[in-house]
């Protein structure tokens, strides 16, 4: 528990600093997304055959998972199935954990009240939108905004897998996490769809949320 800790505190200090460097520093979107612009265009434009099955498939993907996991603890209740009874406490973490971060943290919370213009609708590039920082409510976008990336938070909740495991599973979970999350970020970034910091803190909505999921199913002693 004390490395578990010890990583809690780094994510801490870690996300502090990006929320003063993004916010201190909000032309480090603008020129990060200006990679992926040229001629008018986006990078996605031009890669479409390889980014599209990512961009259609990871949200699918998403949602099949949370039917699964309710299948799972809808069956877990039936005594025939006993393998999934006694993984109840599990799926049950893992769909809270789902459902509070991609769900209602990202998609009905930042995503639908921050009001931040995605990059292909600001006038840095094109658009009519103003473009605005990190962290700083706007006017530009009235729902489904920029902040933050639904994708690469439903990509990193890859390591809720192993949240739960022993240290070496735990850490190999984490950085398919962080793999998933950068993939996606990339895939939008390139579309102009997010800027770099919607894809940072994404991951870090599904992160806390994972440990907020944590800390309340043991508190109600739901989790062994």
């Amino acid at each position: 528990m004390a490395s578990r800790a010890i990583e809690l505190r780094i994510a801490l200090a870690a996300f502090a600093a990006l929320a003063a460097l993004f916010v201190a520093l909000p032309q480090i979107d603008l020129a990060v997304s200006a990679r992926f612009f040229a001629d008018d265009g986006w990078l996605y434009a031009r890669h479409t055959a390889l980014l599209e099955p990512l961009y259609r498939g990871v949200p699918r993907l998403g949602q099949g998972l949370l039917l699964l996991l309710t299948l799972g603890l809808l069956l877990g209740a039936f005594r025939r199935f006993a393998w999934l009874r006694a993984r109840r406490a599990t799926l049950g973490f893992l769909l809270a954990a789902a459902l509070l971060g991609p769900v209602l943290v990202v998609d009905a919370g930042l995503k639908d009240h921050m009001g931040r213009a995605r990059p292909l609708t600001v006038a840095e590039f094109g658009g009519a939108r103003q473009f605005t920082a990190a962290f700083v409510p706007s006017e530009q976008c009235d729902k489904n905004c920029s902040f933050v990336s639904g994708h690469v938070a439903t990509a990193s909740f890859l390591m809720a897998f192993g949240w739960l495991g022993a240290p070496a599973v735990r850490r190999r979970w984490l950085a398919a996490g962080l793999a998933g999350g950068a993939l996606l970020a990339f895939v939008r970034l390139s579309a102009g769809g997010h800027f770099l910091s919607d894809c940072v803190f994404a991951w870090f909505a599904t992160y806390f949320s994972l440990w907020a999921t944590e800390w309340a199913f043991r508190k109600l002693k739901w989790l062994p």
